[in-house]
This record gives structure tokens, sequence and C-alpha cells, in this order.
């Protein structure tokens, strides 16, 4: 007879749980380095944009072309802020998911503790009753040659 953990259902539940967390908080991991990384290019963008009007307008640039560049530096610093909110959601949401994944891996590690445990006590239960029978087969053998 083998051992059985009367729970190992749940434990292998709570397993695929912590491991699906763990994929969602790498998911949304991802999600914000890849919006960090947008972020960084558009800043990158912007800077650039500026110093290439700031060495255009040492030549004579039309009142125009000024205000285009203008209203494309507003555009930018809109998309900015629009990825600086994406980055701060995302920052949010991945610090709820990687609260949950702690509180999967604690249920999950108490699960697993109890598996131990209860193997260890079914161990012990077998190694006792196997004693008892040698003994009991020590005490017939003793008997059986005395007489």
């Amino acid at each position: 007879m083998s051992f059985q953990f009367r729970y190992e259902k749940i434990l292998t539940m709570k397993e695929k749980e912590k491991d699906s967390a763990f994929h969602e908080m790498n998911v949304f991991k991802q999600m914000k380095e890849t919006a960090e990384h947008q972020l960084l290019e558009l800043i990158q963008k912007k800077d650039h944009y500026i110093r290439d009007s700031q060495n255009m307008m040492r030549n004579s640039l039309r009142v125009t072309d000024i205000q285009e560049r203008e209203k494309y530096i507003d555009f930018l610093n809109r998309q900015i802020e629009r990825v600086k909110k994406k980055v701060s959601e995302l920052t949010r949401e991945l610090t709820i998911k990687n609260n949950v994944l702690l509180t999967k891996n604690q249920e999950e590690k108490i699960w697993s503790s109890w598996r131990e445990k209860s193997l260890e006590e079914y161990t012990v239960k077998t190694n006792r009753e196997e004693q008892n029978r040698l003994d009991e087969m020590a005490v017939l053998r003793y008997f059986y040659h005395k007489n």
C-alpha cells in the first residue's frame, strides 16, 4: 500500500494557481518593460526633435514651420504623458500580481508542508506496523522452537 495524500487534488490545484499567477506576473512585467522602452524612445525622439528645431531656428524659419514644430512637440508631450500613465498603471498592476503570487506561494507551501507531514506520519505508522509484525513473528518463532 503506497502513500496517497488525501488532498492531492487541492495541492495540485494550488500549484497550478501559483504557476498561473507567476505567468500573469511575467506577462505584466513584459508589458511594463515594453511601455518603459516606448517611453524612453518618445523622450529621446522629443529631445532630438527639440535639438533639431533649435538648430533650424538659427537659420530663418517660417512662422508656419515653427507652429508645426510646436504642435508636433505638443503631440509628443501628450504621447509621453499617455505612456507615463500606462507605465504607472502597469506598475500598480504588477504590484497587485506580485502580491497575488506571494499569496499563492504561501498557500502552496502550506499544502506542501501538510503533505510532507502526512507522508512522515504514514512512514512512521507503516514502520511501526512492520516492526509489530516482526516482533510477533519473533515471538511465534521463539515459542515454536521452545516447544
